[in-house]
């Protein structure tokens, strides 16, 4: 994949405005009541839930979306490294610009985040589990 440097990034992405607005249609087309839930927020709460929804939503779409048959370890292992940019403050694409600026109102630690990316490696190799203890493993990693 094509490196491009920072700056030359922060001139081709989204506006702030414009990312936030993209994680909102995407929250309200995708999850309706979790949506209708948000407006319940005070608003920079309200937008940071939506940044956050939308990475969640996309990093569930590589086992459960059009492309999971396609997608391996080294897929996650790729989108891995995007949410280590996106801590770092480099966002990558459009819907990585709200987050990070979510994660600079709100630090977050990073850790969650990988445990989601853990659970859809989990559902890269099983797709039943011998005990209750790796079942609640997974329903943390994936739904927590």
């Amino acid at each position: 994949m094509l490196q491009l440097s920072k700056s030359l990034r922060m001139r081709t992405l989204a506006s702030l405005e414009d990312s936030y607005e993209l994680c909102r249609q995407i929250t309200a087309e995708y999850s309706k009541t979790f949506y209708m839930g948000t407006q319940l927020m005070p608003f920079a709460k309200r937008r940071a839930i939506w940044a956050i929804y939308v990475w969640c939503r996309r990093t569930d779409e590589w086992v459960d979306g059009p492309l999971a048959s396609s997608t391996t370890a080294e897929t996650l292992d790729h989108w891995e490294k995007h949410l280590e940019s996106i801590f770092a403050g480099d966002p990558i694409d459009d819907e990585d610009v709200a987050l990070v600026d979510t994660l600079s109102q709100f630090p977050l630690d990073i850790q969650p985040f990988r445990d989601m990316i853990a659970g859809q490696r989990m559902d890269l190799y099983r797709s039943r589990y011998e005990t209750f203890e790796e079942l609640k493993l997974y329903c943390y990693r994936v739904a927590g």
